[in-house]
């Protein structure tokens, strides 16, 4: 558990700046339940401002941080704050910031050592990632041990 941090005028635009809070709240959720995610029903989402506070328990970690990345992976959202227990515990994957130039076989070559096994982080972020080719500069990706 812990404060997560992202960019904030990377990511999806959900909302305009007039939306209220409860109108956030509601879209994010709505938005994290579209990605078809297993259980992901099981998290409240609440905003606050630029700050997303997700909490629930009985997921997988790998699911748990797939929906962190979700709601941090939204314009407007700077910090993901983490109450979200996990049925049972796992190593937590690396997060990594994308920046401008990055490509996923560059930044598995940087964590890996070897940039043939950028689907390894493709999968690990799939249903957010459609395509490897499709990353862009702010955007927060899981990078599995």
């Amino acid at each position: 558990m812990g404060l997560f941090n992202f960019v904030k005028e990377a990511g999806e635009k959900l909302w305009d700046a007039v939306s209220g809070g409860n109108d956030q709240s509601k879209k994010l959720q709505e938005h994290i339940n579209k990605l078809g995610l297993p259980d992901s029903d099981k998290v409240n989402v609440d905003v606050k401002g630029d700050t997303v506070t997700l909490s629930g328990d009985a997921i997988s970690q790998e699911l748990k941080e797939k929906i962190l990345v979700a709601a941090g992976n939204v314009a407007g959202i700077t910090k993901v704050e983490d109450k979200v227990s996990v049925a049972q515990s796992a190593p937590e994957a690396e997060l990594y910031t994308v920046k401008k130039g990055d490509t996923l076989s560059a930044i598995s070559k940087q964590v890996y050592g070897n940039a043939n096994e950028y689907n390894k982080i493709f999968e690990a972020n799939k249903p957010m990632l459609t395509h490897p080719d499709k990353i862009y500069p702010g955007q927060v990706l899981r990078i599995p041990k």
